[in-house]
């Protein structure tokens, strides 16, 4: 289920990228204006995002096998690091264009109303697309369609921003086309930057936050037969988290009683979503009044 959702949502977003390429590239060939240019690059760096997230997705939703015995989570994060540099030479390409043509003071010398109206439906439709890969990314826990949602709504940002700068561009100020065009640049070199620290983060293997190891402590607390729980440690597989935690138990309980609580603790913190793995260690808890152990005298031990 979790991932048919997930194929459907990515394949939405190549055919929504694909017709906005389309119109977008459309409209560059009937126009001068640097803006929607760099808005056809920025739907081009889109469509190829879009099919490098459903390849990994689908490789992401794997089950494990004997090579990849955790999983294949790893897959997305490479996905949003593929897409990050592909992102980041596009911005590069888009703001060197732009500073090209202020130093050679190149203006548009027609623009028309067809880029005005491609920019509209790209906001329109960029709005519908954020709200649905946000309901899409919270439901399934992926980091590449939240990123996908983030990116939808800071496009139709983007597009009213070059709406405005082709409108007035039109009517008086061509100039400022160039202008809004290089500020198109930067913030593909921002998104790809963005995109690609987190990823990055995730292929490191970076801590979750604060709130999660906390509800990791709190539910492994709340195991019946738990004393208390000692360090609490986990880092992101992939999309997923593994946690490595101490739980203290009565010294007096039997093996197969310390098992059992061991189970439990590792069921209630794999309950938790985004945690895949849980490797518990049972410690026997001090009794009250009980010195703690002195280290040994090398000097007076036996055989000394």
């Amino acid at each position: 289920m979790p991932r048919s959702v997930a194929m459907r949502a990515t394949k939405v977003a190549i055919a929504a990228n694909l017709f906005l390429l389309a119109l977008k590239a459309s409209a560059t060939s009937l126009s001068d204006s640097l803006t929607i240019f760099s808005e056809t690059l920025n739907s081009l760096a889109d469509v190829v995002s879009s099919v490098v997230v459903l390849l990994c997705v689908r490789w992401a939703w794997m089950r494990p096998d004997e090579d990849h015995p955790f999983g294949h989570r790893r897959a997305e994060p490479i996905a949003g690091l593929v897409v990050a540099i592909f992102t980041g030479i596009l911005g590069f390409e888009v703001c060197k264009t732009a500073v090209v043509n202020l130093v050679q003071g190149r203006l548009p010398e027609r623009i028309g109303l067809y880029p005005i109206v491609a920019l509209c439906i790209t906001a329109c439709l960029k709005a519908g697309l954020a709200v649905y890969f946000h309901r899409r990314g919270r439901f399934l826990g992926s980091p590449a369609l939240r990123a996908t949602a983030v990116d939808c709504r800071n496009d139709v940002f983007v597009a009213m921003q070059g709406l405005v700068a082709v409108v007035v561009a039109e009517l008086r100020l061509p100039l400022l086309d160039t202008v809004a065009a290089l500020l198109v640049g930067i913030y593909i070199l921002y998104s790809g930057h963005r995109i690609g620290m987190e990823n990055i983060d995730y292929l490191m293997g970076r801590s979750p936050g604060a709130g999660l190891l906390d509800r990791i402590r709190t539910a492994a607390g709340d195991v019946p037969g738990v004393v208390s729980v000692g360090d609490v440690k986990g880092h992101y597989v992939g999309t997923f988290v593994h946690v490595e935690l101490t739980a203290r138990v009565d010294g007096d309980l039997s093996t197969i009683d310390s098992h059992d609580v061991c189970e439990s603790v590792r069921e209630a913190v794999e309950a938790i979503d985004t945690v895949d793995r849980a490797f518990i260690h049972i410690s026997p808890a001090r009794r009250a009044g009980d010195a703690p152990a002195e280290p040994a005298d090398p000097e007076n031990a036996p055989g000394t």
